[in-house]
């Protein structure tokens, strides 16, 4: 098979499962360029929606119809943590925070997260070093980002302290972390939340500390500088329509809603109104705290444990999706959809889009 030409290896390899192609990798330099490609990956993969629950192996596959799948889990001890935060996917790879129950201590330094690298498809995931609290004795609450600037080998994981002008970068590509000198500068707290990723930028959201008045605190990964975007009276739920930053915002007459993204220089514009399916959805409180924007201008909302809805907002039409069993959300609803891969989270810097 190995003098065979790469377009009849590509042809058996896409009759192959999954599971196989993963050790196929490890025994050919040939084959694993091969099944590392990225037109062969594309061809096999899946449009996938990841959910942070327990048990940690569901996802919705939404390459057609939505419905629910079940994955392969990395090791997680739910007795040792008790939060899951999704903070954003890159080719298939996974940046995932695990909060511990209580601190852990090592050689007298506290660690409050655990974080990782996952691939969901084959189950592999590698730890990102460890990295202390900035003060040994308190409790911090972080944020976190995941994404690249001007290439996608520049992808970078920061890490904010909360109410606090202090924030670490670790390089994927030197694999370091580094707290730079320049601060954040800002009089705002951003709380327990992943930022999201727009073209080149991280945007978390943000509170004034003193009269708690909103604000998107936005950080240029490139140049690693941080600024403030004003957030229109109403507006909530960040998200990405078509790669560009987006929001929901209510009607002045409250009569329905209305979906606005950001255009260059910070103004926001609408471009997608609706009503009628979507009030009734969210009628009761559950939906509400369960709800993300997806990039194709649907929205997913849980209404139990057992039940998903992804509504379509320019169509004003849903579909239900029914969970394998019960999943018990493990921190706040922030799903991230993404293209399945066959790349380990060891190469995610080394393979390009």
């Amino acid at each position: 098979m190995a003098d065979l030409p790469d377009h009849v290896i590509t042809l058996i390899f896409l009759r192959v499962p999954t599971k196989p192609l993963f050790r196929f990798k490890s025994l050919s330099k040939h084959w694993n360029r091969v099944i590392s490609d990225p037109n062969f990956i594309k061809s096999r993969s899946r449009r996938m929606i990841f959910l942070p629950g327990l048990p940690f192996d569901h996802a919705i596959d939404n390459t057609a119809v939505p419905s629910m799948a079940k994955l392969t889990s990395p090791i997680i001890y739910p007795k040792l943590y008790k939060e899951i935060t999704i903070v954003g996917s890159f080719n298939g790879i996974f940046f995932l925070v695990l909060k511990y129950r209580k601190p852990l201590i090592i050689e007298y330094r506290w660690f409050h997260d655990h974080m990782i690298l996952y691939n969901p498809l084959s189950g592999e995931f590698k730890a990102v070093p460890f990295r202390p609290a900035f003060n040994s004795h308190s409790t911090y609450v972080f944020g976190f980002g995941y994404g690249y600037g001007s290439t996608t080998n520049d992808l970078k994981i920061v890490r904010l302290k909360n109410d606090s002008e202090y924030y670490e970068v670790f390089d994927l590509k030197t694999w370091s972390w580094t707290r730079p000198s320049e601060l954040i500068r800002s009089k705002r707290s951003w709380g327990n939340c992943s930022a999201t990723f727009a073209n080149g930028f991280l945007y978390w959201n943000a509170e004034r500390r003193e009269d708690s008045c909103p604000a998107i605190l936005a950080f240029d990964i490139e140049n690693m500088v941080f600024s403030e975007i004003e957030y229109p009276d109403g507006c909530y739920c960040l998200g990405t329509y078509n790669a560009r930053l987006c929001m929901l915002c209510p009607q002045v007459n409250m009569d329905g809603f209305e979906l606005r993204v950001m255009n260059e220089h910070g103004s926001w514009s609408t471009i997608c109104l609706f009503t009628s399916s979507f009030k009734s959805l969210i009628s009761d409180e559950a939906a509400l705290g369960g709800l993300c924007i997806l990039d194709d201008g649907k929205l997913l909302m849980s209404k139990s444990s057992k039940e998903f809805i992804i509504y379509d907002m320019f169509e004003d039409s849903y579909e239900v999706v029914n969970a394998l069993t019960s999943v018990v959300r493990a921190g706040r609803l922030q799903c991230v959809e993404y293209v399945e891969s066959l790349i380990s989270p060891s190469d995610v810097c080394s393979t390009s889009i």
